[in-house]
């Protein structure tokens, strides 16, 4: 671990001011000042043995530091937000659609992110984050990334029914402190970029029904271009109960099928590397903004985008200073970016494969690093799901309050039909008019996602309730997972280099 600090000084000075913000915008700032004091302590015993250089050490101090400093302001004016902001008051919002609109009875709900508030003569300027439930009788169902000026009540989220406590829970943990139901609501004129995306995704999602009118077309709207306003609560349960539920949004998942399948097709054709890697940063930035996926297909083509650049600018690419540069420019740009699960789960799940990939790898090629050996192959994928179940267990008990144990199964199941699905059903609605042959695909495919979903929910063991696991759980059960992960990593790498000594 040290080895890999030293060698990568962008890595370490973008992955400490990770850790020091995610610590200043979860925990109390004097839990997170002696937590900092401590690390010091210990990064200057590492310095005296002569573990760490003069300059790594610097780094690693002074990001760390600066990204406490960065969180602790965050939820301080979090905090002041909560209690400043008027509630019970008619208000004049004014900002765009953060999460996709789930309908149910009528109402539409969804995250809003306001960028002014008015209320009588005052006026707030800070990005606010509101939970909206809009009725259909005052607008039609908005598209993620919209923008609405609504006029309403803003309220304090209370607790309604069984599990209201814990629904407040979760607005506050991603940053939510207030809701509002508008009783006037209107859509508000943009410019540039969002309108040809807008128009150009409802164009595309229209294509996409005309092919496929029937239950695979509305699954396949809402994996390729994050339309789930026709899906039924069934289907809606099963994808959550195998753990499978971040396929219904456009994510780092689908961003990287695509980017596999744009550099398969460009490298088929025979085209460069420098030519294929541009051609798979133009896809991936154009599926994000016909996709509406909001923030996480965002984080996914900024860290693609660092990936892809790498090699067209024919770099050493290296993936854990990728993942910790991607994350750095996200929160630096918003720091709020830390309490969204979307954030957390992306993050946490390619920081696990990369701690892992060492092991994996040795698993799939042998000590040797040879050829692909089949059975080894197939282990390495088992291992690839589990590893990702692992690490998103304590994230889905934290908001969803369960835990999948068929999620291994299930993702390395439905892996290549949603696929498949991506990618051909982008082909398929670009094109307004295809031969019934070239949707047959993609109808197979969204068929088979919904038979095996709805079959590998249907055991009782599939998903388990749990309780909410408390902060200081979830951080020690984190530091056990990533130093096995990386000692396993270690030690695989150890057995590979031993031949040849």
């Amino acid at each position: 671990m040290l080895q890999a600090v030293n060698g990568r000084p962008l890595a370490t000075f973008c992955g400490s001011y990770l850790l020091g913000a995610a610590a200043g915008v979860t925990f109390s700032p004097i839990a997170v000042v002696n937590a900092c004091l401590l690390a010091s302590g210990v990064l200057w015993l590492l310095w005296q043995r002569r573990n760490l250089p003069t300059a790594t050490t610097m780094l690693i101090l002074c990001s760390m530091w600066l990204g406490s400093v960065q969180g602790i302001r965050h939820a301080a004016q979090a905090g002041i937000l909560w209690e400043t902001l008027p509630h019970g008051e008619a208000v004049l919002v004014v900002g765009e659609v953060v999460s996709e609109p789930v309908k149910r009875r009528g109402i539409s709900r969804f995250v809003f992110r306001a960028r002014s508030i008015q209320a009588g003569q005052r006026v707030f300027h800070i990005p606010t984050y509101l939970w909206v439930e809009l009725p259909e009788e005052r607008m039609d169902t908005p598209y993620a990334g919209e923008r609405l000026r609504l006029e309403g009540r803003m309220r304090l989220p209370e607790a309604l029914g069984a599990s209201g406590a814990s629904f407040v829970d979760y607005l506050r943990r991603r940053g939510v402190v207030r809701t509002l139901r508008p009783y006037r609501a209107v859509k508000v004129s943009d410019s540039g970029w969002r309108v040809f995306f807008s128009r150009l995704r409802r164009r595309l999602i229209q294509n996409l029904r005309y092919h496929l009118p029937t239950r695979e077309g509305h699954l396949a709207a809402a994996i390729v271009l994050n339309d789930r306003t026709r899906l039924d609560n069934a289907i809606r349960e099963s994808f959550r109960h195998t753990g499978t539920v971040h396929i219904l949004s456009p994510s780092g998942t689908h961003v990287s099928m695509l980017a596999v399948a744009v550099w398969a097709v460009c490298r088929l054709l025979r085209l460069s590397r420098r030519v294929s890697a541009l051609a798979v940063i133009a896809v991936m930035w154009l599926f994000v903004g016909v996709a509406a996926g909001g923030e996480p297909s965002f984080r996914a083509a900024v860290m693609g985008t660092l990936v892809a650049g790498a090699v067209a600018l024919q770099r050493e690419l290296d993936l854990p200073t990728s993942l910790a540069l991607a994350g750095f420019l996200i929160v630096l740009a918003d720091t709020g970016a830390l309490l969204d699960p979307g954030f957390q789960f992306s993050f946490t799940l390619v920081a696990a494969i990369v701690a892992a990939s060492g092991c994996l790898n040795a698993v799939a090629f042998g000590v040797t690093g040879g050829r692909l050996k089949p059975a080894g192959g197939l282990l390495a994928a088992l291992g690839f799901s589990v590893v990702c179940a692992v690490a998103s267990a304590p994230l889905t008990a934290l908001y969803y309050g369960q835990m999948s144990l068929i999620a291994p199964i299930a993702n390395l199941i439905i892996a290549l039909p949603v696929q498949v699905l991506t990618a051909m059903g982008l082909v398929i609605a670009c094109l307004p008019w295809v031969p019934e042959w070239l949707s047959a695909p993609v109808a197979l495919s969204a068929w088979m996602v919904d038979k095996a979903v709805r079959w590998l929910a249907m055991p009782e063991w599939a998903s388990l309730t749990v309780p909410t696991p408390s902060r200081g759980a979830i951080v020690g059960f984190y530091i056990l997972f990533f130093t096995a992960l990386l000692a396993l990593s270690a030690r695989a790498s150890r057995r590979r280099k031993e031949p040849t000594q």
